[in-house]
């Protein structure tokens, strides 16, 4: 019964290298000499649409410049007080209107 020298190691089975999906897990497979193959799926993970459309040239030869037309500041006042003689709020005016509820 002299088995003092019997030396016995438990270890995990070593993983595939499928098993490794994480930046961190492959390069701890590197560093145990696992050989490793990763492959980027092709704009895997990303929302691009394609970049041009039809009138991109048709917009860069537009020289003139388009803007929408204000609402005038006395509108913007008009509405504020006529709904303050009712006693409403923004969300109750949007309520009765049919609207979002404005916001600042």
């Amino acid at each position: 019964m002299a088995d003092w020298e019997t030396v016995t190691i438990l270890r995990k089975k070593p993983q595939k290298a499928s098993a490794y999906k994480t930046e961190q897990a492959v390069n701890q497979a590197r560093r145990q000499g696992i050989p490793v193959e990763t492959q980027q799926k092709f704009n895997a993970g990303t929302n691009k649409q394609p970049g041009t459309t039809k009138n991109t040239a048709k917009l860069d030869r537009e020289t003139e410049e388009l803007k929408h037309e204000k609402v005038p500041l006395d509108l913007a006042k008009l509405l504020m007080q006529g709904r303050q003689a009712k006693g409403w709020s923004q969300k109750d005016l949007a309520t009765v209107s049919s609207c979002q509820e404005l916001k600042k």
